[in-house]
């Protein structure tokens, strides 16, 4: 999961679809890293409250750049917006044929709740809900039992 600071909606993300994973009993690891990201800061409070309603906790998240290395050792990565996309593309060669808008298959972008009143983050929230129905079968039906 990729976003611009890594304190809001890739966090959201992460323990999203982590915390989805685990009911699935599958190995997936998911990972967050933000393109300028606030290293080794902490969720946003805001993002941690709206996680934490739904019985998902960010408390340890901390911010995460973003780095070729990530870039390889992902076999998906999932971007908030077309702007983070097209950086992506432009930046990282490895990222070619793998990354995708979280919204892509109902065609949205997620806005960045950052410093936006408490129901941005609410919404956000919907938003990765929503994402997760619609990348689950598709992330599911990747993994290969050795």
């Amino acid at each position: 999961m990729v976003c611009q600071g890594n304190i809001c909606r890739s966090p959201m993300a992460e323990g999203y679809f982590r915390h989805q994973l685990k009911f699935s009993d599958s190995p997936i690891v998911v990972n967050s890293a933000g393109i300028g990201a606030l290293v080794n800061h902490a969720a946003d409070l805001s993002a941690q409250k709206v996680m934490l309603e739904h019985g998902i906790n960010i408390s340890t998240h901390k911010g995460l750049q973003l780095t070729d290395i990530l870039v390889r050792k992902f076999s998906l990565i999932l971007v908030m917006t077309y702007q983070q996309l097209n950086f992506l593309s432009s930046h990282f060669m490895s990222a070619t044929g793998k990354t995708f808008l979280l919204g892509h298959w109902s065609q949205f972008e997620i806005q960045d709740p950052y410093k936006q009143p408490y129901n941005a983050f609410e919404k956000t929230f919907q938003q990765i809900e929503l994402a997760w129905q619609d990348w689950k079968t598709r992330i599911l039906a990747c993994h290969v039992s050795e």
